[in-house]
C-alpha cells in the first residue's frame, strides 16, 4: 500500500492513529524512545504527517497527554466511595499510584512540563477532569470546598495531597521499593503490603488520630 493510500484510508482517523501509536510507542520504550518518524511509521503514514497535523512533537505529545489523562480518570472514577473522608482520600491515592505503576513511560510524560503544552485548554480540562474525584476526596478529607476550574483557589492542605500522591507514584516508577523489598516484584510487594500502612498513617481515620 503507498503512503498516499495509508493516508487516505485513515481518514478523519488519521490524526488518532497518530495518538494511539505515539502512546504505544510510548509504553513501550518510554518517552526518551519517541519520534515523530517512529509515530508515522507506525501508523502508516508519512514521516511529514505528525509535523503537519499536531504542529510538531510537543503538539502531538500533548495529544498523547490528554488521553492519558482520560484514561487516569477512568480507573479513579472506578474506584468504589466509601463516603468516609480518609478512606475515599487514601483510596483514590492508591489508584493513582497504582496507575503510574502500571504505565510509568505514559505517566512520565504527563509529568513532563518540558515536553507538553501545559496551557493547552484541552489539556488543562482532561487533568483536572482526571483528578476530580482525588480532589473532592482531598477537600473533604480536609473541610474545603471542591476546586474549580475556573476559580483556583491555593489551598495548602490540598497541594500536599496531591504532592504526596505524585512523590509516592515517583518513587514507585524509579524503582525504589527494591531497597525495602527482596522479592521478585518490589513494586508489587510495596503497593500490596506498604503502601495503605503509609497512606493510612498520613491519612487516618478520625477515630484513629490519637491511636
Amino acid at each position: 500500500m503507498s503512503v498516499t493510500a495509508r493516508e487516505s484510508y485513515h481518514h478523519g482517523d488519521l490524526k488518532t492513529a497518530l495518538i494511539v501509536a505515539s502512546e504505544a510507542i510510548i509504553r513501550a520504550e518510554g518517552v526518551e524512545g519517541f519520534t515523530l518518524r517512529k509515530a508515522a511509521k507506525s501508523a502508516g503514514v508519512s514521516p511529514g504527517a505528525p509535523s503537519h497535523h499536531f504542529n510538531g512533537t510537543r503538539g502531538l505529545l500533548t495529544a498523547v497527554a490528554i488521553r492519558i489523562f482520560k484514561q487516569l480518570g477512568a480507573e479513579l472514577d472506578a474506584l468504589p466511595s466509601s463516603g468516609m473522608p480518609a478512606q475515599d482520600l487514601r483510596t483514590q491515592a492508591l489508584g493513582y499510584v497504582t496507575f503510574a505503576a502500571r504505565n510509568p513511560g505514559l505517566f512520565r510524560l504527563i509529568c513532563r512540563v518540558d515536553l507538553i503544552d501545559f496551557k493547552d485548554a484541552d489539556l488543562i480540562q482532561a487533568s483536572f477532569e482526571a483528578l476530580t474525584h482525588y480532589a473532592h476526596a482531598a477537600a473533604a478529607y480536609f473541610g474545603h470546598e471542591p476546586p474549580n476550574l475556573h476559580h483556583r483557589v491555593f489551598r495548602p492542605h490540598m497541594a500536599s495531597a496531591m504532592a504526596t500522591a505524585h512523590g509516592l507514584a515517583h518513587m514507585v516508577i524509579e524503582g525504589r521499593p527494591a531497597l525495602l523489598f527482596d522479592t521478585p516484584d518490589p513494586i508489587s510487594t510495596f503497593i500490596e503490603t506498604a503502601l495503605p500502612s503509609i497512606l493510612l498513617a498520613t491519612w487516618p481515620d478520625p477515630t484513629s488520630i490519637d491511636a
